[in-house]
């Protein structure tokens, strides 16, 4: 039976590396169910510890529990993988916004010398009023300070950078996809106390709350998921960062009120991936009597 157990333990480490894309993640992608302080290599060590004492349909729960985790990290991925992809589609219509603002604008004109008078309209000029077109130079010239204000270069202010906003953004998100959660804290805090509303503010707001819960400081992560929710209603984090609600509850060992969320959140989110995350979370409390 030894043996057994040992193959079950083993092949199920197997299948938990066969995607090197998970692997790759940062460490708040694998810390999304539940944020288990051992690894998936320790979990099953012990399993083979366990196996000679514990029946098998032990053994084989725990390993569907790691399974269900696994697909939780997938789903992760996928979702961290679909944010990029709409960052990707707004910087190309910012880049095409930016190209035909370019084009629309007229061209620099050049600041030359005033032009020189016309010796035969002066001459007539002069005729007419009665007066000598000769004279002292300096009567002739304009004055000095005229010149040197026509002659002066004009200050060259250089215009905004369009894509500031989202670089910004992405330095921040890249912080906390290498797991430097405090840097990715004050990164996100800058960012939307800079840019409170529009382009990626909703999603800042979102991955502030993200960095903090992973650092488990579940007060300040909740004002931040709360705060989204309330200024950003129709953002497509709104499921998302309910479901970190719940987590958070559950985590303090809050269950009423975790199951509480969680089932609203199956329910007003039918088919989602955030239903199924979270039903996947109730049926773990069931299981855990809790």
């Amino acid at each position: 039976m030894m043996n057994i157990m040992k193959s079950l333990a083993l092949g199920f480490l197997a299948l938990s590396l066969e995607s090197p894309v998970i692997q790759a993640e940062p460490q708040d992608i694998q810390d999304e169910a539940g944020y288990a302080t051992s690894t998936l290599d320790a979990r099953v060590a012990r399993l083979e510890k366990k196996a000679a004492n514990q029946p098998l349909t032990e053994v084989v729960r725990e390993m569907d529990r790691l399974k269900e985790e696994l697909k939780k990290l997938r789903g992760q991925v996928e979702e961290m993988h679909n944010d990029l992809e709409r960052q990707s589609g707004q910087m190309a219509a910012l880049v095409q916004k930016n190209a035909e603002l370019e084009a629309r604008s007229p061209g620099g004109t050049t600041t030359g010398a005033p032009a020189s008078p016309n010796p035969a309209a002066t001459a007539g000029e002069a005729a007419a009023t009665g007066t000598s077109v000769t004279g002292s130079p300096d009567q002739a010239k304009p004055p000095g300070n005229i010149d040197a204000a026509l002659a002066a270069p004009k200050p060259q202010v250089a215009p905004p950078d369009p894509f500031a906003r989202q670089k910004e953004y992405e330095h921040a998100f890249e912080t906390l996809k290498a797991a430097k959660y405090t840097e990715a804290i004050s990164e996100f805090q800058a960012f939307v106390a800079k840019y409170p509303t529009g382009d990626y503010s909703d999603s800042a707001n979102y991955w502030l709350g993200e960095a903090l819960y992973v650092n488990r400081a579940f007060v300040p992560a909740r004002e931040a998921f709360r705060k989204m929710i309330a200024d950003f209603p129709q953002s497509a984090k709104v499921p998302d960062a309910k479901l970190k609600l719940a987590y958070i509850e559950y985590e303090n060992q809050q269950y009423p009120r975790a199951r509480e969320l969680l089932s609203e959140i199956a329910k007003n989110y039918p088919n989602s991936a955030t239903a199924k995350m979270a039903e996947k979370r109730l049926e773990r409390m069931r299981q855990e009597n809790r």
